[in-house]
C-alpha cells in the first residue's frame, strides 16, 4: 500500500504582532514517522509572500496529537506579509542517511536505495494559502473596517470624527499629520495607541450618549449603520456600556497602551521594568 502525506484543516488568526498558522499533517509511512520520531528527519515549513517579496521558515511547534494526524502551530510577523501567503510543507532529512529505502516507496524506484544529505527531500505535503487581514493594521482596525482615515488641507491641528456615514466613522487629519501617521507603519502599537484608541473611545462615548438619550436602543438614525452595529456588538462582547469608554476601548484593542509603552525596551530597561 502506498504511503501518503496530507495537510488537514489549515487555519490562521491574527494577533498584535503575528499571524498564527495552525494545520495538521497526516503522514502514513511508518519508516518516515520513525525517522521523524528519532530526529533523523524534520518538517520543513516555508512561507512566502509575493506582495512583500518576503519569505522564511515557519518553524512550527507540535500543537496536538490526533488519532490520524499531528497538529502544528507557527507564527509570521505581521510586518512581513500582506494579502496572500503561501505555506509549503515538506519532510526533509535532518542528518545524513545512508542506504535510505522505503518499503512503500514508489514503484518507479524499484528496490533502489539512496544516500541522503541534510535537507534532502523525503516527502512533499504540498502547500496551502492564507489571506490574513492585518488585525492591527490601523487602516483596517480590529473593529472591522469601522474607521476611514483621511486628510483635510484646511485643518491645521487636531483630529475630527464624523459619524454621519453609514459604513465608517471618518477620522480627519491635517495633511501633514496624516503623512506623519503613515510614517509610523512599522510601529503599529504607536499608531493604535495614539490614534485608533482615542478614535474608538470617542466613538464609544458617542454611542453611549445616544443610548442614554434613547434607552430602547432603537435610534432610527444610527441603528443599521455598519460601524454603529459593529462597535456596539464589540463593547457588549468584551466589556459593557457601564464601563468607561477608555476601559472598553482598551479591552477591544487588546490593551494597546501597555504594548506601546513596553515595546522595543532595551534589555536593561526591560529588566528594570520587570523588577
Amino acid at each position: 500500500m502506498a504511503s501518503t502525506i496530507e495537510i488537514l484543516h489549515p487555519t490562521y488568526s491574527s494577533t498584535v504582532d503575528d499571524v498564527e498558522i495552525r494545520f495538521q499533517v497526516r503522514m502514513t509511512d511508518p519508516q518516515i514517522l520513525q525517522l521523524l520520531e528519532e530526529g533523523s528527519a524534520r518538517y520543513s515549513v516555508k512561507w512566502s509572500c509575493s506582495a512583500t517579496i518576503a519569505s522564511g521558515d515557519l518553524d512550527p511547534q507540535v500543537a496536538g496529537i490526533y488519532a490520524d494526524s499531528t497538529g502544528y502551530v507557527g507564527w509570521i510577523d505581521q510586518l512581513d506579509i500582506r494579502n496572500k501567503v503561501k505555506i509549503e510543507v515538506k519532510i526533509v532529512a535532518a542528518r545524513a542517511i545512508n542506504g535510505y529505502r522505503l518499503e512503500r516507496q514508489h514503484p518507479d524506484y524499484g528496490g533502489s536505495s539512496f544516500n541522503l544529505l541534510p535537507g534532502d527531500l523525503l516527502a512533499d505535503g504540498g502547500d496551502f494559502e492564507i489571506e490574513p487581514g492585518k488585525l492591527y493594521d490601523p487602516l483596517r482596525p480590529p473593529v472591522g473596517s469601522c474607521f476611514r482615515f483621511i486628510s483635510d488641507n484646511t485643518m491645521k491641528k487636531g483630529l475630527q470624527l464624523r459619524f454621519d456615514y453609514d459604513d465608517q466613522v471618518l477620522v480627519i487629519f491635517p495633511e501633514r499629520v496624516l503623512a506623519a501617521f503613515g510614517l509610523l507603519k512599522e510601529r503599529p502599537e504607536l499608531q493604535i495607541g495614539l490614534v485608533v484608541l482615542p478614535a474608538l473611545m470617542e466613538t464609544i462615548s458617542f454611542i453611549k450618549r445616544n443610548r442614554e438619550a434613547d434607552p430602547t436602543g432603537q435610534n432610527e438614525e444610527l441603528s443599521g449603520k455598519q460601524w454603529y452595529d459593529a462597535i456596539t456588538r464589540l463593547v457588549e462582547e468584551t466589556s459593557s456600556f457601564d464601563a468607561s469608554a477608555f476601559e472598553s476601548a482598551q479591552k477591544i484593542l487588546g490593551q494597546p497602551l501597555d504594548l506601546a509603552l513596553t515595546t522595543n525596551l532595551t534589555e536593561t530597561e526591560a529588566e528594570d521594568f520587570d523588577a
